[in-house]
């Protein structure tokens, strides 16, 4: 990765087969704990882990960013989530122009005001759809329950807390190497992020949710949806949300969404057929659901609006890109790969 080198050495995430480590914690832990995501992210950033809920100083948003933010997201409906992420942290960079937070020496405080601005884009996938701001001394996990389950109240908002913390890092992911490579360069935070959101849209990546809801959409059996699966197999695709192959025996975190998904499955028909059917699945045709299948699920039993499930994994994970961009800004060394040449000689 250093002219040669192979590896990326990392002080953040330890992948294992109980889950990810953040420094030293497992991601497991913190979530049944109810630690939340603002001491979470404040762990992947610094390294400190603070016993008492961490409140974020809201820094002030950019004059008419939610007007402007309006004015694209809302032109024309159903923008996918991660565009409109990209969009929120571009307008975000190019309102501070040249005068970056890398200049100022503020990395951590337009860190929070990234994650919390993309937070506000939550309001896009609501009912009625728009920017809305997390109030100040809000919890994030709070302010998002707000606005996608108004009427759910607090065990939404714990359930959102953990599915959070439970993305916030996977150790070098496609998308977290893009933001690693872009840091490298000495690029400011929000085209960091920008270049991680770009990677993570792809199907085989964040968009993998939004595949997997697709897969699910308005089947009313599990023999429907065992039929959905294998013609998604029968023409060599993938099947969403299943087999990720860094966990040969099934991802720990999935497992723990659907647990918490099951809790509040009685209340919602469609959530209970898809807990059942990935339950189908795994045991009788070997697909161990993923990360996006458990968000999916959990979304569904919560009753979040559709794209939810996406727009959630992207924002927890915002905070380790943030973690890598820092971590690879300290190494100090540009992120330049070696190719071994196959062509005609």
């Amino acid at each position: 990765m250093r002219w040669g080198q192979p590896v990326v050495s990392t002080a953040i995430t330890e992948l294992t087969p109980e889950g990810p480590r953040y420094r030293g914690h497992p991601a497991l832990e913190l979530a049944r704990a109810g630690l939340p995501f603002e001491n979470v992210a404040e762990l992947l950033w610094s390294g400190v882990l603070d016993a008492e809920p961490v409140q974020w100083k809201h820094e002030p948003l950019p004059e008419g960013i939610d007007r402007a933010l309006d004015a694209l997201a809302l032109q024309r409906r159903g923008l996918p989530m991660l565009r409109i992420y990209a969009l929120a942290t571009t307008v975000l960079g190019a309102a501070e122009g040249a005068n970056s937070e890398i200049h100022r020496g503020t990395t951590i405080p337009a860190a929070r005001q990234l994650v919390l601005t993309l937070a506000g884009c939550l309001g896009y996938v609501a009912g009625s759809p728009g920017f809305r701001p997390p109030r100040p001394g809000a919890q994030l996990a709070a302010e998002a329950a707000r606005v996608l389950a108004p009427d759910a109240g607090e065990r939404a908002a714990d359930a959102i807390n953990a599915a959070l913390v439970l993305c916030a890092d996977h150790e070098l992911s496609s998308s977290t190497f893009a933001a690693r490579v872009a840091a490298s360069t000495g690029a400011e935070l929000r085209a960091c992020v920008l270049a991680a959101i770009g990677a993570h849209s792809g199907a085989l990546l964040g968009g993998g949710c939004d595949r997997a809801e697709d897969l699910l959409r308005g089947a009313a059996t599990t023999t429907e949806l065992r039929g959905r699966i294998a013609a998604t197999e029968a023409a060599g695709s993938r099947v969403p949300g299943f087999n990720l192959v860094v966990y040969p025996r099934g991802d720990p975190r999935a497992r723990y969404l659907l647990e918490l998904a099951r809790e509040h499955a009685p209340h919602s028909p469609r959530a209970r057929l898809i807990v059942e059917f990935i339950d189908e699945a795994e045991h009788r045709l070997h697909l161990r659901p993923s990360i996006e299948m458990g968000l999916v699920a959990l979304s569904a039993a919560l009753d979040l609006p559709e794209r939810s499930a996406g727009a959630l994994w992207a924002l927890g994970r915002t905070a380790g890109w943030i973690a890598h961009v820092m971590e690879q800004r300290l190494a100090g060394y540009l992120l330049r790969p070696r190719a071994r040449y196959v062509g005609a000689a």
